[in-house]
């Protein structure tokens, strides 16, 4: 009895020690946090700025044709006035529809907001994480008080800053 009681704790040992070394792992990870929300917020900002040169180009070009149009009643000659008509006001058509298609870009721009959002906070849970299994180990009073103050604050804030990431993992020398 008393082996299959030792081979037990052994096993639970066992649990915890790795346990332990997939909370530290959770600490590396931080980069892989950090390069994605990069890549999100670039893809956003680039997204954002292509989508509103686009629909500039597009009203100075719809302005263009529009006066264009009013100046074809200059021609006299009926039969070509009605095809460069025709001609302009298919391609106003065809603007105004791209116009349209764009509000697709700030469909997309919203969705990396909300993922970028859903990424910082996972990025917060692990930092929770971290701050339990720190204050679960530590030793000293005081640095447990300061984790556990850490842990609560961060509990408060809607966002957590890469400032605040990186004095947490410190804290874990990490």
């Amino acid at each position: 009895m008393a082996e299959g009681l030792f081979q037990e704790v052994k096993k639970l040992l066992d649990i915890i020690e790795q346990y332990k070394k997939d909370i530290e792992n959770l600490g590396s990870k931080k980069e892989g946090f950090k390069s994605v929300n990069t890549h999100i917020e670039l893809a956003i900002k680039e997204s954002e700025e292509a989508t509103k040169k686009l629909i500039d180009n597009i009203m100075e070009i719809s302005s263009d044709l529009k006066e264009v149009l009013s100046l074809i009643s200059q021609i006299k000659d009926e039969e070509l006035k009605t095809k460069i008509t025709g001609k302009l006001e298919k391609v106003l058509s065809q603007l105004t529809d791209s116009l349209t298609l764009l509000e697709f870009q700030d469909i997309v721009s919203q969705r990396l907001i909300k993922i970028s959002d859903f990424i910082s906070d996972v990025e917060k849970e692990i930092l929770k994480i971290l701050l339990l299994f720190g204050i679960s180990e530590e030793k000293s009073e005081n640095k447990k008080e300061e984790l556990r103050e850490k842990l609560e604050e961060l509990e408060w804030k809607k966002e957590v800053s890469q400032e605040d990431v990186d004095d947490i993992l410190k804290q874990f020398g990490m």
